[in-house]
């Protein structure tokens, strides 16, 4: 049932956040913390949109464009500009003129939108007849 699925997603995009916790906790070098971290915020977007459009195509755009919105923006130019400036401390990167702890404090507040439409569309699936 595609409902399941998008409880499935929610519970994913909460699992990474505990995980990228416990890798800030538990490895001491912060910019490969950060690094794992970031590899984690760029395969979850892509993996749940495969596994979306594998099942639905784009049956549920909003969701996907919300999706889309925290990979492109934000998932892959953090860890873009991390890898390509190893050795430099994300305080003094930036991205198309937006310095990198302004970029992390979006990232934040754009990953919360994915998991809200994620949530939202878990709820909207559910309230439907079960032929979804």
């Amino acid at each position: 049932m595609r409902r399941n699925a998008f409880l499935g997603y929610l519970i994913a995009q909460v699992v990474v956040i505990v995980l990228v916790t416990v890798i800030f906790k538990t490895i001491p070098d912060r910019q490969i913390a950060a690094t794992v971290a970031g590899v984690l915020f760029v395969g979850l977007p892509v993996v749940l949109m495969a596994l979306e459009y594998k099942r639905a195509q784009l049956s549920q755009f909003f969701w996907f464009v919300a999706v889309l919105q925290f990979w492109t923006l934000f998932a892959l130019p953090i860890l873009g500009i991390r890898l390509l400036n190893w050795g430099v401390s994300f305080e003094e990167l930036s991205f198309i003129g937006i310095p990198g702890p302004v970029l992390h404090q979006w990232s934040s507040k754009s990953y919360m939108v994915m998991v809200i439409f994620t949530a939202w569309t878990w709820f909207k699936l559910s309230r439907k007849p079960s032929e979804q």
